[in-house]
């Protein structure tokens, strides 16, 4: 038989106040730490635990040790993934950024590229670059393309209605 855990569960966090959280709860993530801790304080053991929330023995000792640091608000706010790479420029940085691309400046992320290194010094490489436009809600807007030999006017007299000789009309 497994062995009980001990934890030290706070007078709001009763069984049924923890099933009603975990019920409510729209956050994936959320939800399975909810649900492994209503099946902990029920009585469950971390084993029977973590396979019925589908997760390993590891992460439930991990939940627990968040609860036992700052109680739900600890569980609730931990995100997957990390905290990331900080940001190579300064939020001022961003905004000069951004404020420059409003403005037109760039047309494409080269010139985003060489403008953030002549007026920063930080270097960005292609890929960081196109992850970093996205975050700072920079969409490049480009013209479509033209032929080099293109006429403007043939286009504009076209356009009018004057294409030329109109089809021959069968009889």
């Amino acid at each position: 038989m497994a062995r009980q855990i001990a934890v030290d569960w706070a007078a709001e966090d009763t069984e049924a106040d923890l099933h009603a959280q975990y019920r409510a709860e729209k956050v994936t993530e959320v939800r399975t730490r909810l649900h492994a801790l209503w099946l902990l304080r029920r009585g469950e053991p971390p084993a029977a635990v973590a396979a019925a929330v589908g997760v390993g023995l590891r992460s439930v000792h991990r939940w627990l040790q968040w609860y036992r640091e700052g109680g739900m608000a600890q569980v609730r706010s931990r995100r997957k993934g990390g905290v990331g790479t900080p940001s190579y420029l300064t939020p001022e940085q961003e905004r000069q950024v951004v404020a420059e691309a409003a403005q037109g400046v760039f047309a494409t992320a080269q010139a985003v590229r060489d403008w953030i290194e002549e007026q920063f010094g930080v270097v960005y490489t292609r890929d960081s670059l196109y992850t970093l436009l996205p975050r700072l809600g920079i969409r490049l807007k480009v013209p479509r393309p033209r032929h080099a030999k293109t006429d403007p006017q043939a286009q504009a007299t076209w356009k009018k209605g004057g294409s030329g000789s109109a089809w021959p009309r069968s009889a």
